[in-house]
């Protein structure tokens, strides 16, 4: 009975903490390692909402949505407009900065970044108003 409840504990934390300690965790990582990480978290998010595990839906499609933005830009291809919280586009637009002074990220990937969430949430932010 106590180890459900601590695993219940934990799978609430997980539940409301996902950006939070995704954000954190990509932060320690060089550069170089942010890519691959990114493939692998996309991976099991894909798999843990396919298989019903408690995740927020919220937090996991602003996560998906960047990583799919980042493949998308690996691939030479243009991404959807997409509106995600403030504080994750900011999260994840210091990221993109941060790869592409790197070099993983191509120069225009800012301009794309910016397509793809920054004008959709200002557009959201100024209809709101």
């Amino acid at each position: 009975m106590e180890q459900e409840l601590l695993y219940q504990s934990w799978q609430c934390f997980m539940y409301s903490h996902l950006f939070e300690s995704f954000s954190k965790m990509i932060d320690k990582l060089p550069a170089k390692g942010v890519l691959p990480a990114m493939q692998r978290e996309h991976q099991m998010l894909e798999n843990d909402l396919a298989t019903n595990r408690p995740v927020s839906r919220l937090e996991a499609h602003s996560i998906l949505s960047f990583c799919r933005f980042l493949a998308a830009i690996k691939s030479g291809l243009k991404m959807s407009p997409v509106i995600l919280p403030p504080g994750d586009t900011a999260f994840f637009r210091r990221t993109t900065d941060r790869l592409i002074e790197a070099g993983e990220l191509p120069a225009d990937a800012q301009e794309h970044f910016d397509k793809a969430f920054t004008i959709p949430l200002l557009q959201s932010l100024v209809n709101v108003c």
